[in-house]
């Protein structure tokens, strides 16, 4: 971090998003907005935006959209940025083996203050030789690929997103906003972050150490009609008083029929079914940290001392 730029505690942090032909581009969006929002909350631009590329263009992953970049590699190496993102998509790995992409960004490592990736960005960063010894994340897709080819990194695959020191990383797709939140709490507190979230439609706003793919998900993935709409109207009201019959009456069965299909469909009872969505909800509205225990358990139809 020798030479890392400095800020006040209003002072523009300089954030610069790495850009390459075919990056993905929530991956850039999605980040770009939560940063934007936090100047516009605040009255006053606090994030500098702008994006460096080996050319003036750039194109996204599936060649249907194109950018205009704000600085050359060469013409922003003598720039000292506070931050650092870099995006993933299907052109990281074309970009690893780009020399001018890996030397860009060692240099800018010892000078900023933070560097971060999103989604199989990991890549480019690990490409680069910044990430070694690190814990880092990235999509659960491509995360075993990440561990096989850079055993240096401590991969945490199943995290939203990963601190390890000045580095952050993020799982991609909706995981960047999330980690662009972290960072506008850690930079400008949790009110701004709070208040850029609502202004974004954010459902919840995901702390690092949850899990990529919820509970739901996965069932919903596993299930089949009738029990997929069983298992979203479930969710939908945990805290319903759900009883087997209330499930086998919802998917026109009897209750015999019901529980052997059932057990059949995800290889154990409704009942440990209903405990897992209720744990996987109280425990991200606990890890929210803006609701008590008492009013977690209201809303999930558990007992404060059940999650």
């Amino acid at each position: 971090m020798t030479g890392a730029p400095k800020n006040s505690e209003n002072a523009p942090i300089s954030v610069a998003f790495l850009v390459f032909d075919g990056f993905q581009p929530i991956d850039l969006s999605g980040p770009w907005q939560a940063f934007a929002t936090a100047n516009d909350e605040l009255g006053h631009v606090r994030y500098a935006l702008s994006t460096c590329g080996l050319a003036d263009t750039a194109s996204t992953t599936d060649g249907g959209l194109r950018i205009l970049v704000d600085h050359t590699l060469d013409a922003s190496s003598a720039t000292a940025f506070h931050t650092v993102v870099v995006p993933g998509g299907a052109g990281v790995h074309a970009a690893s083996r780009d020399s001018a992409f890996t030397r860009w960004l060692r240099h800018q490592n010892t000078r900023s203050q933070r560097t971060c990736s999103v989604c199989s960005g990991a890549f480019l960063l690990a490409a680069a030789g910044v990430l070694d010894g690190q814990s880092v994340t990235t999509h659960w897709r491509t995360a075993d690929r990440l561990r096989r080819d850079y055993p240096q990194l401590d991969v945490a695959d199943e995290r939203i997103f990963c601190e390890s020191g000045k580095y952050w990383t993020a799982a991609g797709v909706t995981a960047g906003i999330d980690l662009a939140l972290g960072l506008i709490e850690r930079d400008c507190g949790e009110l701004i972050a709070q208040r850029v979230a609502r202004r974004l439609v954010v459902y919840l706003r995901r702390s690092g150490d949850q899990r990529q793919y919820s509970q739901t998900l996965r069932l919903q993935d596993r299930a089949s009609a009738p029990f997929r709409a069983l298992i979203d109207k479930m969710e939908a009201d945990l805290a319903r008083d759900w009883h087997v019959d209330d499930m086998s009456d919802e998917c026109a069965m009897s209750r015999r029929t019901f529980q052997r299909k059932f057990k059949a469909q995800f290889g154990v009872a409704p009942s440990e079914v209903l405990r897992g969505l209720r744990t996987d909800r109280a425990q991200m509205l606990l890890a929210g940290g803006t609701l008590s225990r008492k009013d977690i358990a209201r809303q999930v139809g558990m007992a404060p001392g059940d999650f």
